[in-house]
């Protein structure tokens, strides 16, 4: 047994039970039903950029609320009028994802979203009926109710960007593939969990797992809610079964595609028992890559496989 092999043995030990409520799978089904009801408005303008070797697009598409997401497509300039592959690409938290030639230079569509309140162009027009911006930060919006928790509308804009993606005329949609690490990894499982259009993902060092932990560890985002819980202790048992809803360890019983995860050994963020814990819980089509020493990132190794893949699609 090899060293890496050694090491998965041990994360077989240190499975996290999911947490599913007892309506979990029936709230999902009334939030996508509720989602598809609300009629697409997509508007589309050509970007200025100084590449030569693909076109660049700002799209921007209403959510479920109001709210308008602006995103980024990019076309290769080998499309000659056939519908091409394109690759969903989720940013991490707090970031952007934008334009990324490496991708386009596959030879697939890309197209990334800006999440909304994380400082790229989407806005959030959600109105929250319970916030604590001075402790919880964005975690602390709808904390206390799933129906209004923000994760709700982050996720559900992960979903309807599948769907403006499926409606271009440049993409094939039976090609769709999702990509992202971090937030953007969750967010890849989300979208191939409930568009039912992404046919595979590959989830990079996926966050939002496990989430009575790592409100417990304060990890990462969810130390915002730590210390909102550690001032507001009532709040405890009801901010849980709000994470719950959204916890991607709950939410990869939903996938029906392949899945590619990506787990680092030595991700101080993502726990390896976070990672494992949903690829462990995930009944379709999977594989797991784990890199001994790589941190909360991706490997030059695992992302040169990655394009590889995505230049046959």
């Amino acid at each position: 047994m090899n060293y890496i092999e050694q090491k998965e043995e041990l994360l077989k030990t240190q499975i996290i039970p999911q947490t599913k409520e007892a309506d979990f799978e029936a709230f999902w089904e009334g939030e996508i039903r509720a989602l598809r009801e609300v009629p697409l408005s997509v508007k589309r303008r050509e970007l200025a950029l100084p590449y030569k070797t693909f076109s660049s697009y700002e799209i921007v598409f209403n959510a479920h609320d109001g709210t308008e997401v602006t995103a980024y497509f990019c076309v290769p300039n080998t499309y000659r009028g056939e519908k091409l592959p394109c690759v969903a690409l989720y940013h991490g938290g707090g970031g952007m994802f934008g334009i990324q030639p490496e991708f386009v230079a596959t030879g697939v569509c890309t197209f990334s979203m800006d999440c909304r309140t994380q400082g790229g162009k989407t806005s959030d027009q959600a109105s929250y009926e319970y916030m604590d911006d001075y402790h919880g930060g964005i975690m602390s919006h709808g904390l206390l109710d799933e129906h209004n928790f923000y994760m709700r509308n982050l996720y559900l804009d992960a979903v309807r960007a599948i769907d403006v993606i499926a409606t271009l005329p440049e993409v094939d949609a039976e090609r769709i593939v999702a990509h992202g690490q971090s937030q953007g990894g969750a967010l890849s499982i989300v979208a191939a969990a409930f568009s039912g259009k992404v046919k595979k993902a590959y989830p990079t060092v996926p966050s939002y797992s496990c989430l009575q932990q790592r409100v417990e560890n304060g990890s990462g985002v969810f130390a915002s809610v730590n210390s909102h819980l550690t001032l507001y202790p009532s709040h405890t048992d009801r901010a849980l079964k709000t994470v719950s809803y959204f916890d991607i360890n709950n939410i990869v019983s939903f996938l029906k595609v392949p899945v590619d995860f990506f787990l680092g050994l030595t991700d101080p963020a993502c726990l390896p028992p976070f990672v494992y814990s949903p690829y462990a819980h995930t009944d379709s089509p999977k594989k797991i890559t784990i890199a001994p020493f790589t941190p909360h990132t991706i490997s030059r190794e695992y992302k040169l496989e990655l394009l590889k893949e995505l230049s046959e699609l």
